[in-house]
């Protein structure tokens, strides 16, 4: 194992530490205001408005929008292609797609019964709902292992985006999307 694929080795400490989901519809604190700033920032997207949702059927109603800002999803996607090349380049295929894989199930196995014990808590049991929180999660923490076994070292002063987007997620919310100039949270 690389040391590139060994720095990976956190993720399943970080996973059971993590506060997944539990609180969803709180203020903000100052800190995940800052990783709010420092992924739309990395990922060229600027200062957006904040908007926190507060409950499971705002949020069920903001994700079944279809007007998502392209540019936000492209931005993402972008950054995901360039930090994976680079990660491959460090750690071979084979290798990452391993360590990768190994903690996509991991990550899956921990948030989704997180998801659905917080969607019971604030009245909901909608499935599809608790899934697209879980599956969110895990892309997350999928985007924030690429990033790490990239290591991009040479754009540390240029912030991490993955990495302060899996904050949110681990700090209890869940970061759902940006649209018309808003980033939105719940």
């Amino acid at each position: 194992m690389t040391d590139h694929v060994a720095a990976l080795a956190d993720f399943p400490l970080r996973l059971r530490m993590a506060s997944w989901f539990s609180f969803v519809g709180t203020p903000l604190t100052d800190a995940e205001r800052e990783d709010v700033e420092e992924y739309t920032q990395t990922l060229g997207l600027g200062s957006l408005k904040l908007a926190e949702l507060k409950d499971w059927r705002a949020v069920e109603a903001c994700i079944k929008q279809t007007d998502w800002d392209a540019a936000w999803w492209q931005a993402e996607e972008d950054h995901r292609k360039a930090l994976l090349e680079q990660a491959v380049a460090k750690v071979g295929d084979m290798a990452l797609t391993r360590a990768l894989t190994d903690l996509s199930d991991k990550v899956s196995d921990v948030v989704h019964g997180a998801a659905a014990v917080a969607a019971s808590r604030g009245g909901v049991a909608d499935q599809g709902l608790t899934r697209s929180a879980a599956g969110a999660a895990t892309m997350s923490a999928y985007q924030a292992a690429v990033e790490k076994a990239a290591n991009d070292t040479a754009n540390v002063a240029d912030g991490h985006a993955f990495a302060a987007k899996f904050r949110l997620f681990e700090a209890g919310h869940w970061p759902l999307c940006v649209r018309a100039g808003t980033f939105y949270i719940f």
